[in-house]
């Protein structure tokens, strides 16, 4: 039994949401020697997590970021998930983001891979002393009566929702969480617990007796991220969330290049200039080249652009 953050208590799950796993890394993560070990290193963090515990890993999706990841990108998930992984699918693991598609879809063949087991809507999933609702991105989060047979009821659910200062600027009202709609029982929805996955920006809430996690981003992939921590979510045996803030002292990020004035690439810019080239004999790569050289584009951003076409 590990003890974590104090807490002699043995952890009985672990949330986690959002690792958008992808073939090439975001641009400000671009300066990774090798993404596949960035990748990989939140998850070997999960999995001694879980194998120290022998305890499930629940994930309120998009594991990837893109349906339709190439074959390289899967037998990488496959070879590293956890090996008790339960998962509800978000819209980046949907064709179209239709839920009617998920057999087209790379999430698909994690489950046909048994790397995996799917939580559907309307289909309850008994592990250990837990039951597992799935509610995957489209489907909207229904109430269960309120029940006493001494079993944690988890629902675990793919959706924007949001909090004060959790959120993106202007966030849509309809989506903010609102903790007072509980049942007689002071229960939201009837769970003892609801996960949340969509919301990059992680937090831990109550609603009455119930928990509501948030996880958050599993890894920091953009630059609007940088002040960002990534969390997982421990459940102990006593039903409390335990925040675990996952080590990201090895990560590399782009900088601005030491010494010079530089800048992001202004895409409308930058198509504006593309459309004046008419019938120039200009080639696109040497416009693009060009625009990079007068407006003083940052040389890693201009690296990575060229390299992914293919010069």
């Amino acid at each position: 039994m590990s003890t974590m953050r104090g807490s002699d208590e043995k952890v009985i799950a672990i949330f986690v949401a959002d690792s958008h796993f992808s073939l090439n890394p975001p641009v400000w993560r671009s300066a990774e020697p090798d993404w596949f070990e960035a990748m990989k290193r939140p998850l070997d963090e999960i999995n001694r997590i879980a194998t120290e515990n022998n305890c499930p890993v629940i994930a309120a999706g998009d594991i990837f970021d893109r349906w339709n990841s190439p074959p390289e990108l899967i037998n990488f998930a496959i070879e590293s998930l956890p090996e008790s992984m339960y998962a509800i699918p978000g819209q980046h693991d949907l064709a179209l983001h239709q839920f009617e598609d998920i057999k087209r879809s790379a999430f698909w063949t994690l489950v046909k891979a048994g790397t995996i087991t799917p939580l559907f809507p309307n289909k309850p999933i008994q592990t250990n002393n837990l039951i597992l609702h799935g509610f995957p991105f489209g489907f909207s989060l229904s109430s269960i009566p309120a029940m006493d047979d001494g079993k944690i009821h988890i629902a675990v659910v793919h959706d924007y929702i949001w909090i004060p200062n959790y959120c993106y600027p202007n966030a849509p009202q309809e989506k903010r969480l609102k903790t007072d709609e509980r049942d007689d029982e002071n229960f939201y929805y009837g769970y003892d617990i609801i996960v949340y996955g969509d919301n990059h920006k992680g937090f831990l809430t109550q609603a009455g007796r119930t928990s509501i996690f948030n996880c958050g981003a599993m890894m920091r992939r953009k630059s609007d991220e940088a002040d960002y921590q990534p969390q997982i979510g421990l459940l102990l045996e006593s039903g409390e969330i335990k925040r675990h803030y996952l080590d990201i002292s090895k990560d590399k990020y782009l900088e601005s290049s030491k010494g010079k004035q530089t800048h992001q690439l202004d895409t409308t810019a930058f198509m504006q200039e593309l459309e004046k080239l008419g019938k120039s004999a200009l080639d696109f790569s040497d416009a693009i080249k060009q625009y990079f050289e007068t407006n003083k584009v940052d040389l890693e951003i201009q690296k990575v652009i060229l390299e992914a076409m293919g010069k």
